[in-house]
């Protein structure tokens, strides 16, 4: 679903950067490698209006969350929800995640959060998918080893393929359920669309996928 262009959320966006490693090229890499270095660091990628990764950030404050949103009217919406909940330990980075890898180090992560991407069904914008070759090499070359990606969707589609390419890339699958139940585990929390989708008999595909020493981090050639 194409999200609505708000322009206060841009505005919020730029004047409002407490709890933001400013955005895209502008990055302040310094903060970003403190806050990380601090506690235990989790990434999502994609935070919606924050409410999935606010409510665990509150249930773990151990730890610390990173997310990064490409779209600067989601960005701002998301940022200003982390502003009112108060909590220290979440940022937000502003930017295209697969250029921001590039500067993250490597063994970085403890987890990496993707809840309801966007399923990008067309061939041609296979690329841009957040289970795509591209994206699994970089999320195996910034999480530590034994460390794991949690993926959640409604879409079958997009499901079946990112189970697909997981496997192909050596992802060990230490959890799969395809009609996911959010109580079923203590390390989760709902975003701010699953309940309605369960509402609606839309069943919710879960996995949790483990870096091992099989998980490929370089983009296979193509036949």
């Amino acid at each position: 679903m194409r999200s609505r262009y708000k322009p206060w959320a841009i505005e919020y966006l730029k004047n409002h950067t407490e709890n933001e490693f400013f955005l895209d090229d502008q990055l302040e890499e310094d903060k970003i490698n403190k806050f990380i270095s601090e506690k235990d660091t989790y990434l999502e990628i994609g935070p919606g209006k924050a409410q999935f990764i606010l409510s665990i950030a509150s249930k773990f404050p151990d730890f610390n969350f990173l997310v990064i949103e490409l779209d600067h009217s989601i960005a701002g919406t998301a940022l200003k929800k982390i502003d009112e909940a108060k909590l220290t330990n979440v940022r937000l980075i502003a930017g295209d995640f697969y250029k921001l890898s590039k500067i993250f180090k490597k063994d970085l992560f403890c987890g990496v959060f993707l809840n309801f991407s966007d399923p990008r069904p067309k061939k041609r914008h296979e690329k841009r998918r957040l289970t795509s070759p591209n994206f699994l090499v970089e999320y195996a070359k910034i999480l530590k080893d034994d460390k794991c990606i949690y993926f959640k969707s409604d879409n079958d589609g997009f499901y079946e393929y990112s189970l697909e390419m997981f496997k192909e890339y050596g992802w060990e699958i230490i959890y799969q359920n395809e009609d996911y139940q959010s109580s079923e585990s203590d390390f989760d929390a709902e975003t701010e669309f699953e309940a309605r989708y369960k509402a609606e008999g839309i069943k919710i595909k879960r996995l949790i996928l483990k870096k091992n020493k099989n998980t490929l981090t370089e983009v296979k050639e193509e036949k």
